[in-house]
């Protein structure tokens, strides 16, 4: 509940329009480049043939561009996830030792890993995404495995070296995991999900506070 609460505080609504407008930006120039693509398709010749294959395309071309949306907006959220963890981490453990940033450019590969690997293991787990019932519980499955270890290792590499950061999570992997499908599960609701990494990074803090970074 803590970490629901700052998720809509001021700091955290400052990075929130930043990386909405940098996504906005992002999504405008890729559906650009999709205009571009359909207005270079050839012409067959016969009117009401063209204008049922553009309709198509427009309508695959959308199917594309709107499940980019929550990638993208976790893509670009990244670069911002070190400032929300340090804000939490002065608000709520003053009293604790400061976490260390990490470089722009190692943040930006991990930022561009994390999203490459969330997309192509959804991909595989497509297939079985189609089977109600069984979709939803597998989609936090898989997500909660991965969102869990991604956003405990943004928080946590801020204290401890890498090996001690891997221990760490092994010892409270359940935790850990069922803090990411808690995750997960925040970002399956439509429009809440924009602010998920954001509410993740805070959860993490303060689930790794918790922990113990010993």
């Amino acid at each position: 509940m803590r970490a629901l609460r700052q998720t809509f505080s001021a700091p955290f609504r400052r990075v929130l329009g930043l990386s909405l407008a940098v996504t906005v930006l992002v999504l405008a120039l890729f559906g650009a480049g999709l205009q571009w693509a359909l207005a270079a398709m050839p012409q067959f010749g016969t009117y009401w043939l063209d204008v049922t294959f553009e309709w198509i395309a427009r309508f695959f071309a959308l199917i594309v561009l709107i499940p980019l949306v929550h990638p993208v907006v976790s893509l670009v959220a990244g670069f911002f996830l070190e400032r929300i963890a340090g804000e939490v981490e002065a608000r709520d453990y003053p009293a604790d030792a400061p976490g260390r940033d990490q470089p722009f450019l190692q943040s930006l590969l991990v930022a561009f890993r994390f999203t490459l690997v969330l997309i192509a293991v959804n991909l595989v787990a497509l297939p079985f995404y189609l089977v109600p019932g069984f979709n939803l519980a597998l989609f936090w499955i898989v997500n909660g495995y991965l969102l869990g270890r991604e956003y405990f290792e943004l928080v946590a590499l801020r204290h401890l070296a890498t090996g001690e950061v891997g221990a760490l999570r092994r010892r409270h992997r359940a935790r850990i995991f069922l803090a990411g499908v808690l995750v997960a599960a925040f970002a399956t609701v439509p429009l809440v999900n924009l602010v998920a990494p954001l509410f993740a990074t805070a959860f993490m803090v303060h689930t790794t506070k918790r922990i113990g970074l010993s």
